[in-house]
């Protein structure tokens, strides 16, 4: 029945649409997929030994019934080959009408809005509006579906977003309001430049735990047309994931702060050197991780060190490539070898990741492409290999 329902919405939808293109991909994947707590509580759902092959359809759609009515579909459909896992199921992370008025835009259905408080899809309305050329407003509202599933009883979690945006000549930002069942948040975002330092900056506040939520600051000054430094700041609460012995999850939230330091460097034309040092803070521990990447035209060459009070240390290489041997052909590839030293421990632990990419376009309407990674050491799952191979039509005018 629900495939029924879905057929004769998109037969709806090109019977009727003026103009409209999208694509239909179709392939077989194998590796770990989405982790999440109701997996968690599932026996035999997430096992090391599991494969977790599968084949994977994504049907994605555009279209416009006049200048002002348009409408868009992102579903995906999942079939595992193994019944014990719950890897078989169609998810649809968007399918709204939207109709755009004078300096306002209307949208309903469901849709992936792009938040950082809000995760995964909204059941609901969505209304952005232009006051002026200094002012405009956005505002949605509805049912949180995370995972996009077709029916889930826990899509009666309602969430609410609202923001104020002003722009200025060099100057922008918005004002921001979210709420939902459990927790209010506010914020403000604020980007800009002076002369040639470029600036953004964000913060957002929990009114329900009297708590910083987020707030990130960033730096960027070009010193030349070669040369240019680069400086970040981040501060957010994670989720910490505890698994216990009887694979139940709960979930623990802690501060962390991340620092960065960059430097790009364009030695000449196609060739360039890139610095960074990062330091990452929680309650528990700083880490200090430096990397440095030297990149051209078809290759890139990098270097990175972890140290601090993890439980390792950790030395890693990276070598990769790209080539089109031909129109419409890319190739990729590169091994990543990596050292790892755990604290009052004198054996080190070496692990190396592989990995393979294709894209080919084999006419105007038909694509092909390859994602192929491998392990060696890998201590988390015993099958080594992930990635899949799918071939994309795309279709419409």
């Amino acid at each position: 029945m629900k495939k029924l329902i879905i057929f004769v919405l998109v037969f709806t939808s090109f019977t009727f649409a003026v103009d409209f293109k999208g694509s239909f991909s179709s392939g077989v994947t194998i590796g770990t997929p989405y982790w999440n707590k109701a997996n968690l509580e599932d026996d035999n759902v997430i096992d090391s030994s599991n494969s977790f092959l599968r084949v994977v359809n994504r049907l994605r759609l555009n279209g416009k019934f006049s200048e002002n009515f348009t409408f868009g579909m992102n579903a995906i459909r999942s079939d595992g080959f193994q019944s014990d896992n719950r890897l078989s199921r169609t998810k649809i992370q968007q399918f709204y009408a939207a109709y755009k008025f004078g300096s306002g835009k209307i949208q309903a259905g469901r849709m992936m809005p792009f938040n950082r408080w809000i995760m995964g899809s909204i059941d609901g309305l969505s209304v952005a509006y232009k006051l002026s050329d200094m002012f405009s407003f956005k505002a949605l509202g509805g049912m949180n579906v995370r995972y996009g599933k077709l029916y889930d009883s826990d899509n009666n979690y309602t969430v609410g977003y609202g923001e104020l945006g002003v722009k200025m000549k060099n100057f922008g930002g918005k004002i921001k309001f979210y709420n939902d069942e459990d927790q209010t948040k506010t914020g403000l975002d604020f980007h800009g430049r002076l002369s040639k330092l470029r600036f953004n900056s964000s913060v957002g506040f929990n009114i329900t735990d009297e708590e910083l939520s987020d707030g990130s600051f960033g730096l960027f000054y070009p010193v030349n047309n070669k040369f240019l430094i680069s400086g970040h700041y981040r501060l957010f609460r994670a989720e910490k994931w505890n698994i216990s012995e009887k694979e139940s999850i709960y979930f623990e939230g802690y501060l962390i702060e991340r620092l960065m330091l960059g430097l790009n460097y364009k030695i000449f034309d196609g060739y360039t050197l890139d610095m960074r040092q990062m330091i990452a803070l929680t309650s528990e521990r700083n880490n200090y991780i430096s990397y440095l990447t030297f990149s051209g035209k078809y290759f890139h060459v990098g270097a990175n060190y972890m140290t601090g009070d993890s439980e390792y240390q950790r030395m890693g290489l990276s070598i990769g490539g790209n080539y089109s041997p031909m129109k419409d052909l890319f190739l990729s590839a590169g091994v990543s070898p990596v050292d790892y030293l755990f604290y009052e421990e004198e054996d080190h632990i070496q692990s190396t990741a592989v990995y393979f990419r294709a894209k080919y376009k084999i006419i105007k309407s038909l694509g092909l492409r390859l994602n192929f990674n491998y392990y060696n050491n890998n201590n988390a799952l015993n099958e080594n290999i992930r990635g899949g191979l799918n071939i994309t039509y795309y279709f419409g005018n």
